[in-house]
């Protein structure tokens, strides 16, 4: 697991690496980087799931980057980009020598968790803890939002399930809260 710190650390690596090549990188963090590092919801993932350019060199410095840091090597990936399409909606983040980060707003973040509708591991409290931070009440306000990035037709039965089932939960614990 990666802790904020060492993607932060890995991060400021990978942008002095580019620094020194004189090239500059992008990176658009998504998924669980995201709700680390952005939103603080969590103090630790898996890996960095992001889109970046230029691909390749940055896949060979993210390389050496976990060699030389015991870090494992697909610690950067873009296993996310088919979640990814042309309504992406991005906010800065930081910038790491040559390298500039940003990542997707909370929204997108949402709508590509709730299309990927999983409710194992840590996907299913990154749902909960978003519908809470964007204050989404409703089945339809949390549906509005993903049709807003991706066609009605992909939108799968399971994710209007764990929409329905995440805001049940959501409001069960509010109840105990109150009792």
């Amino acid at each position: 697991m990666l802790s904020r710190n060492i993607i932060i650390e890995a991060l400021k690596k990978l942008g002095n690496e580019l620094e020194k090549r004189e090239l500059k990188g992008e990176i658009i963090l998504t998924g669980g980087a995201s709700m680390c590092l952005v939103h603080s919801a969590r103090d630790m993932t898996k890996d960095v799931d992001a889109l970046y350019e230029p691909k390749t060199i940055i896949n060979e410095i993210s390389e050496r980057i976990a060699k030389k840091n015991d870090l494992p090597l697909d610690w950067l990936n873009d296993g996310v980009k088919g979640f990814v399409n042309e309504k992406i909606e991005t906010a800065e983040f930081a910038q790491f020598g040559a390298l500039k980060v940003t990542t997707v707003t909370a929204e997108y973040l949402l709508a590509m968790k709730l299309m990927s509708a999983r409710v194992t591991g840590q996907d299913y409290s990154d749902i909960k803890y978003l519908l809470n931070k964007l204050d989404i009440q409703t089945v339809l306000e949390a549906q509005n939002i993903v049709e807003k990035f991706y066609p009605i037709r992909l939108i799968l039965p399971k994710t209007m399930y764990v929409i329905k089932q995440s805001l049940e939960e959501i409001q069960k614990e509010r109840n105990k809260r109150y009792l």
